[in-house]
């Protein structure tokens, strides 16, 4: 009997979810990130992948706890965004995050804590920040640390012959 009920709740969830998916699909809007997050409870060990309209996955967060503050905003602690290139929907760079907010209706994530984003060329350190999921573009402030791996492979201009001989 109980294994029955089991059954019936996830039927339900997928179908539910099947169903909000496919209403998203029908209105034409961009994805939208939902965090499945009741007001004023705390959800530990959520990963949640956010995809694109082809259904290739964009970006995914792996958040270690999380609490909705109200219908907008959601605290979350120790969170870790995987971005994904565009072109080859291969992992790309890499957000962690002690503790920030995100804003569902503008997909703003800021935090006042430390950030550090790594890629395979570079990585970044600052002392607090702001992420727009929905246009992949941040923002870094304070004490602000950038190491860049392969520094020769940025050059993007052929150094001419003059400059070449300058050197010698």
């Amino acid at each position: 009997m109980k294994s029955a009920s089991k059954a019936l709740a996830v039927l339900w969830l997928s179908g539910s979810a099947a169903a909000t998916l496919l209403a998203d699909d029908d209105s034409g809007q961009s994805r939208r990130i939902d965090l499945p997050v009741p007001i004023g409870h705390d959800v530990k060990g959520l990963r949640l992948p956010v995809r694109n309209d082809q259904g290739k996955v964009d970006m995914q967060f792996d958040i270690e706890s999380a609490r909705r503050i109200d219908d907008q905003n959601i605290e979350m602690h120790t969170v870790t965004i995987q971005t994904y290139n565009q072109q080859t929907f291969k992992p790309d760079a890499k957000i962690d995050l002690e503790s920030s907010t995100m804003n569902l209706d503008t997909e703003v994530i800021i935090t006042k804590e430390p950030v550090r984003i790594t890629r395979d060329d570079f990585f970044l350190t600052a002392d607090s920040g702001e992420f727009n999921s929905k246009t992949r573009h941040g923002t870094v402030f304070g004490n602000i640390h950038l190491v860049i791996y392969n520094r020769n492979d940025l050059q993007t201009k052929p150094r001419s012959e003059s400059q070449q001989q300058l050197s010698q």
